[in-house]
């Protein structure tokens, strides 16, 4: 028998027949052992994660339509595979795994243990047909439009699939938009529970998009394995691949030899290629900072090209340019200049040669050398000058231009769970600390730094009384 689609909210006529119902006591209904059930609502004012499920096979009274009536259905308690808490003298660390609550329709299974009125949800079972969406969502052709592919929804229930045609998903969008909407490297995915029987993957995605997947790769039909292609090759898609739900992605791909990222807008990816080169990409700045040496060291050529080249010495020990065996050219297109505020020697080995249409000995002046020309940086806190125009600093660097949003506070343990979430614009940084931040009236130590506030934000740039 086919199950219905998970926004199907119609009566069953099956009960498992290992459930069963004892005599009431107080006028309530005792239920023991394991049904299955259908959730009805997932609104929990206790921010606990419980359930309201209607068991299939059992009289229910109550309207599922009607929201007054939801929460009539039986309570349920969630199973988590992972957690805990300790118990501190003022504290309690709790730990484990969150994760989003089953769709209302969705079948569960619900087990009772005969003592307690609130059934416990151990798991839920999936619609049959509709497994296509995840852990990764299918790459196929692109429902209505024509000879496209890219990322795609499972079908509508109640409706029959097309071939191999699905409506399109959003991330197909951002694929495309990244340039890799047909790269089947980076971009299009088959890391999908329905690619293979028994699936070769492992993952899980979120209901908007965001992605976690452990893919073992493609295997060969056999007597052990069937694929819907059966001339399908093994080894390929062998991946690990965690990735947003507007296209940022980590890329760790064993069947091509990569490692690559990519931001959501396609305008900045890093690849470690099989061959051990590494490209890197931006169509804005790259900007580097260190606070110690920069060391290059390169077996073969080294090779700049840029629009100009600015290069400045700061230290006593200046600047040394030398060839170990070839020749050092220097070519202009215009004027050479060399300018020292203190003495210029030239010496050579060998012979000295100067050819020139005119030679000035001591006149008429020489015109100067351009100096490289120092850039203010406003918002940085150590280092204000340099020729460059960007550098990256210590968190919080406030040449960070992403605007800083409110940080949405969880609901207390309280009966009380209303709370308002944190403005960072009203956050200031401890001094010496290492990106922590601490509420400006803050003077106490916390995470281990000193608590002794700026009074500027430098994300913000917001200035506050000490």
């Amino acid at each position: 028998m086919q199950r219905r689609g998970t926004n199907n909210i119609s009566k069953y006529n099956y009960v498992d027949p290992m459930a069963k119902k004892t005599g009431g006591f107080g006028g309530f209904t005792r239920y023991t052992g394991i049904f299955i059930g259908k959730v009805i609502e997932i609104v929990d004012d206790r921010y606990e994660g419980y359930l309201y499920v209607e068991l299939i096979g059992e009289q229910q009274m109550s309207d599922p339509l009607k929201k007054e009536e939801k929460k009539n259905y039986v309570r349920c308690r969630r199973m988590a595979p992972y957690g805990g808490s300790y118990q501190g003298e003022d504290h309690v660390r709790s730990y484990g795994i969150s994760v989003h609550p089953p769709a209302p329709g969705t079948e569960v299974l619900v087990l009772f243990t005969g003592k307690e009125q609130e059934g416990i949800v151990v798991g839920i079972l999936p619609d049959t047909g509709r497994n296509a969406s995840y852990p990764d969502h299918a790459t196929g052709y692109i429902e209505g439009e024509s000879n496209t592919v890219g990322a795609t929804f499972d079908h509508q229930v109640g409706t029959s699939q097309q071939k191999n045609e699905r409506k399109r998903h959003p991330l197909a969008g951002a694929i495309a938009k990244q340039g890799l909407g047909v790269d089947s490297v980076r971009g299009l995915s088959s890391s999908s529970g329905r690619r293979e029987s028994p699936s070769n993957v492992f993952g899980f995605n979120t209901p908007t998009g965001h992605s976690l997947v452990l893919d073992d790769g493609t295997v060969k039909p056999s007597d052990f394995s069937i694929s819907p292609d059966n001339e399908r090759q093994a080894g390929q898609s062998n991946l690990v691949r965690l990735r947003s739900a507007g296209g940022a992605q980590m890329l760790f791909n064993d069947t091509a030899g990569i490692v690559y990222v990519i931001n959501q807008a396609g305008n900045s990816w890093v690849q470690l290629s099989a061959d051990g080169k590494i490209d890197i990409y931006s169509s804005g700045d790259i900007s580097m900072h260190t606070e110690n040496d920069l060391n290059f060291h390169v077996g073969g050529d080294f090779a700049l090209d840029a629009d100009s080249i600015n290069l400045k010495a700061r230290g006593s020990d200046g600047c040394k340019i030398e060839t170990a065996t070839g020749e050092f050219n220097l070519h202009s297109n215009k004027d050479i200049k060399l300018t020292t505020d203190l003495n210029l020697h030239l010496k050579a080995s060998g012979n000295a040669r100067t050819t020139a249409q005119l030679i000035d000995l001591n006149g008429p002046s020489a015109t100067a050398a351009t100096k490289t020309t120092n850039n203010n940086i406003s918002v940085n806190r150590t280092v204000k000058q340099s020729i460059t125009g960007r550098v990256p600093e210590a968190e919080p660097w406030g040449g960070h231009k992403e605007e800083q949003g409110p940080v949405p506070v969880a609901a207390s343990s309280n009966i009380d769970h209303k709370g308002k979430d944190i403005d960072v614009s009203s956050i200031m940084t401890p001094s010496g600390s290492s990106g922590g931040q601490l509420p400006r009236e803050q003077t106490t130590q916390v995470g281990g730094y000193a608590a002794s506030p700026t009074n500027v934000n430098p994300r913000t740039g917001k200035s506050y009384p000490r």
